[in-house]
């Protein structure tokens, strides 16, 4: 199969779902670890993902995990992948595994709101209360693991620091990865506490969040190809992380009102609350080795990596000022 890259390549990939000719293509905002396409045949619409990061059986593993989804009566959809006329939901092509999937409507949150939020921590929670019944072998990978081996191309911090540098990194902000990335190393080897483990999604980001316009609630959850074991508490992490909501001068209030919709359904416990500052700073260093890990391979820019530093210097920063704080607020549930 070509790579559907090229617009005009992807005839024979369409004819594998039945699509007529005359269907529309049209690229969507190009991902980091997929390219995706939007299709329209009449008044019907559809996402065609091609991923560049998972293998054929990883995303069957996905769409099992979706499947399961879908039956469990959530009050917002996940994606729902199409069967090709083969009989499966992937087609291996050149490009990484292909799959189609039904448009879920809805736009982009507005996260700048208290009650965006705290809808947006009640949907974590159900989708956690729900996949509580996921069999950790259908899981597509392990987020216990430790966070400075987030990627296969970087077996080691101070050899890539090198590399940075190399690449026109200053030698500070290089020094300054390096000395985040060991602090966290000791962090996570002393660990902090037996914390509650299930298949989570693993990249609950505020661009996998779709709302109703009309009345905001949540209308779908997107993005499941990170999905595997992990602690569930690293699900309000990354929430938290990529919502913005520790990014303004009322991050309390912001973060309050996800973890009361949050814990409406799931409280946390005392382990998972002292856990988020130390999980925060893991995320923000795995975030910069995995893309430069992709950086390495020739897929991603040097200045994405650099952006991904910046926010780990931000991070950092901020979590010496804040992590108490956030701790108390966690284990009041964002009460009080």
């Amino acid at each position: 199969m070509t790579a559907p890259a090229d617009l005009e390549s992807m005839a024979g990939l369409l004819a594998a779902w039945g699509f007529r000719p005359g269907t529309t293509i049209s690229r969507a905002e190009q991902g980091t670890n997929n390219q995706t396409f939007l299709l329209r045949q009449g008044s019907l619409r559809f996402v065609l993902r091609v991923s560049q990061t998972l293998s054929v059986a990883q995303v069957g593993a996905e769409h099992r995990i979706l499947r399961r989804l879908r039956q469990a009566g959530l009050p917002f959809q996940v994606p729902e992948p199409v069967t090709a006329l083969s009989g499966d939901t992937v087609i291996e092509t050149a490009a990484g595994p292909a799959t189609v999937c039904r448009w879920i409507p809805g736009v982009r949150p507005d996260f700048t709101g208290q009650t965006v939020l705290e809808r947006f921590g009640r949907a974590a929670g159900l989708l956690g209360e729900a996949m509580l019944g996921v069999p950790p072998e259908d899981g597509l990978g392990d987020w216990r693991g430790d966070p400075l081996l987030a990627h296969r191309a970087v077996p080691h911090v101070g050899v890539l620091c090198r590399q940075l540098r190399a690449a026109g990194i200053s030698a500070e902000r290089a020094a300054r990865l390096d000395a985040v990335a060991r602090r966290v190393g000791q962090e996570w080897s002393a660990g902090g506490g037996a914390l509650p483990t299930q298949v989570i999604h693993g990249d609950l980001a505020a661009w996998n969040v779709l709302v109703d316009e009309d009345t905001g609630e949540v209308s779908g959850l997107l993005d499941f190809e990170f999905a595997g074991v992990g602690f569930l508490v690293q699900e309000v992490m990354a929430a938290l992380f990529y919502s913005g909501a520790l990014e303004t001068r009322d991050w309390q209030l912001r973060t309050a009102a996800f973890l009361r919709g949050y814990t409406s359904i799931r409280p946390l416990d005392a382990a998972e609350a002292d856990a988020l500052p130390r999980l925060l700073l893991a995320r923000a260093v795995g975030s910069v080795l995995w893309r430069a890990g992709l950086w390495l391979n020739g897929k991603a820019q040097l200045g994405e990596v650099l952006d991904r530093i910046r926010k780990l210097e931000d991070t950092t920063s901020w979590l010496d000022a804040n992590g108490g704080k956030l701790r108390s607020l966690a284990a009041a549930g964002g009460h009080g």
